[in-house]
């Protein structure tokens, strides 16, 4: 009898303990219910953000995939294409580029050879000679006064001088090795090609007259018209010669012929 009311009491401490313990625990609840509260309505909102921000980021990658796989659909249908005109567009393309490359080379104003062209076709010619042994002439052309020109009658009829000008140095540069160039503003030069001097100063006397009977007013001019001075120069190349100083030689004539009242040819 002893043993089983010493269990009993054993057993009601125990479940006085365990209700303290309830106890406990349902007080602390109540004290931090609303701080618990506010952590889960806390955690709640940051999984909605997250899962909002989710849903945004899945939309832009699907309109990024979308236009990845537009790109690569139309990137195919160019390769395609390329691979089955490839010989056409080859063909284009050298036409356009033969076409820059021709500008590159010209005056944009006169579309006669610029400097650039002069240059390379000297240095050619140059060549050819010093193998055929065959002269090489330079024909150095300044439209005298030009400036004075300018500042009376304006830059735009200037401009239609200087192409009336190059007109004239392509029909008289007549045959296909001749090159007529400009290398300044108003300075031109001509090349000859396998042409002794005497050649040269046929072909620089009719550019001379030329342009003396197309009789443009020059009212600053002592000759009343727009006059053109020439300086020749021809040699026969010889390897440890330069053709800078052909240029040079033309150049030294050409100013002997403005100091010789202009309008004339020295050689």
């Amino acid at each position: 009898m002893a043993s089983e009311i010493k269990k009993l009491r054993h057993k009601i401490e125990t479940l006085e303990q365990q209700n303290s313990d309830l106890e406990i625990a349902l007080t602390t609840a109540v004290e931090h219910g609303d701080a618990i509260e506010s952590e889960l309505f806390s955690t709640n909102d940051r999984l909605r953000g997250e899962v909002r921000e989710r849903v945004i980021a899945e939309r832009r990658l699907s309109k990024v995939l979308t236009v990845v796989s537009q790109q690569k659909d139309d990137l195919e249908v160019l390769v395609q294409t390329i691979t089955e005109h490839s010989d056409e567009i080859d063909t284009q393309w050298l036409s356009r580029y033969s076409e820059v490359e021709a500008l590159a080379r010209l005056d944009p104003l006169t579309s006669i050879a610029n400097r650039r062209m002069l240059d390379s076709a000297l240095e050619q010619e140059w060549t050819r000679s010093l193998r055929s042994g065959s002269p090489l002439s330079v024909a150095m052309c300044d439209l005298d006064l030009f400036k004075a020109y300018n500042d009376r009658y304006g830059h735009n009829r200037g401009d239609q001088v200087l192409i009336a000008f190059a007109e004239i140095l392509r029909g008289c540069s007549r045959r296909p090795p001749d090159l007529p160039a400009r290398v300044g503003g108003e300075e031109f030069l001509i090349l000859f090609p396998e042409t002794d001097l005497a050649g040269a100063r046929q072909v620089a006397e009719a550019i001379r007259l030329a342009l003396w009977t197309l009789a443009i007013p020059h009212a600053d001019s002592p000759h009343g018209r727009v006059t053109v001075s020439i300086g020749l120069a021809c040699v026969f190349p010889r390897p440890e010669g330069d053709p800078a100083d052909l240029i040079a030689q033309a150049d030294f004539r050409l100013y002997e012929a403005k100091a010789h009242n202009r309008n004339t040819v020295r050689a």
